[in-house]
């Protein structure tokens, strides 16, 4: 029987730059993810960026398949500083009530120093009555130090040039299996 227990959840009551969970414990088995979240850019959908420990070297992946309303695709990135997917809706098309974007991630084995971290995530998103989305995500960071920090941000820019809006939720849950 699998356990869950949440370990911190971060609900924005104004709009910020980037969000931080530090101080994670090494006592699980893996790490899930789940944020529903808006951006306060101008486009109609924009990305989100991920780092661990504020690694910023060029050793972090992303791969993805996408269906964004009739249109499908794939692409991967290698050699990035930032583990990243295209996700949440942006100002332009949410108007006066924001469309959030949702996504579910594990992070794998987050605290084993015998191999790399590798993570798996689905996202999706509605920005209209026509046009929705979803994504089938994964990613490396090619470190096999133990994860103890995840820093997530609305632009891969330091200190971003938008923020995530006030509304958006960040929980961070540890999973054992027993």
């Amino acid at each position: 029987m699998a356990v869950i227990e949440a370990i911190a959840t971060t609900y924005l009551e104004a709009d910020a730059a980037s969000v931080t969970f530090s101080g994670i414990p090494s006592t699980y088995e893996h790490l899930q993810l789940r944020i529903s979240a808006h951006i306060t850019e101008a486009s109609d959908v924009e990305y989100f960026y991920m780092r661990f420990n504020d690694d910023t070297a060029t050793n972090y992946s992303s791969h993805f398949m996408k269906g964004e309303a009739s249109t499908a695709g794939a692409q991967a990135n290698t050699g990035q500083n930032y583990i990243f997917s295209r996700y949440f809706p942006a100002n332009s098309v949410a108007g006066s009530a924001p469309h959030y974007g949702v996504m579910v991630m594990d992070i794998f084995d987050y605290a084993n120093t015998n191999k790399n971290t590798t993570v798996q995530w689905t996202t999706g998103f509605n920005l209209s009555a026509t046009v929705t989305g979803v994504r089938f995500c994964s990613g490396l960071w090619d470190s096999t130090a133990a994860v103890d920090e995840i820093y997530l941000a609305p632009d891969n820019t330091i200190p971003p040039d938008f923020d995530w809006t006030r509304g958006s939720e960040f929980t961070l849950y540890g999973l054992n299996s027993s």
